[in-house]
């Protein structure tokens, strides 16, 4: 029986270091270096070439999430803000843009405003993004540059950075939803990543 009791307290301490492992790493902790288009993946420099006259504010960055490294390009076009971010050998992750609460559709919100309502004693948006993921066969340089000519197409996903009160526990965390307003995961968003996140 002493055996057994031993070996209990092993596997709760072992469950215990896999639940905060686990916790951690369902958390943003996004650390950001601005850099020259010289350290940005050789494959993706190019790419913004074709609308690089509408550009404004283009900015580069190197980008550390836990042990996941990638690259993220920052601008803005006709009043829209752009983030598009990229692996370390310069392959296409996602696209996204910067909208506000009355551009997502009636039936896509209230989905989304069931869930924060039944999950959450008080949601306060602070950032809405749709997400384009490119799932389809055109090479990344294309998929980028229909989004940016026609950014009201169909896109993949809503993230949404909220802050939420559960008692009396206040969180920053990062939501994602699907394009009709399904609940797909979510994550604590740092303190050291607050500003990063929130730009």
């Amino acid at each position: 029986m002493k055996y057994i009791v031993l070996d209990m307290k092993r596997f709760s301490i072992f469950i215990f270091f896999l639940y905060v492992s686990v916790s951690f790493s369902q958390s943003k902790n996004e650390k950001e270096e601005r850099i020259p288009l010289s350290e940005f993946p050789k494959v993706a420099r190019n790419y913004f070439n074709e609308f690089s006259h509408q550009l404004k504010y283009l900015k580069l960055y190197r980008e550390t999430d836990g042990e996941k490294h990638s690259f993220e390009a920052k601008f803005k076009i006709k009043k829209l803000y752009y983030s598009i971010e990229f692996d370390t050998m310069g392959k296409l992750e996602d696209i996204e843009i910067v909208i506000k609460e009355k551009y997502i559709p009636k039936t896509t919100l209230l989905e989304i405003s069931t869930y924060f309502d039944t999950n959450f004693k008080k949601t306060r948006l602070l950032k809405i993004q749709k997400q384009y993921v490119n799932y389809t066969k055109q090479p990344d340089k294309t998929f980028i540059h229909h989004i940016v000519k026609h950014p009201n197409d169909t896109h993949t996903h809503f993230e949404i950075i909220a802050e939420v009160k559960t008692n009396n526990i206040h969180e920053l965390k990062e939501f994602t939803f699907d394009k009709d307003g399904k609940f797909k995961a979510s994550r604590k968003v740092t303190s050291s990543s607050y500003e990063h996140a929130l730009y």
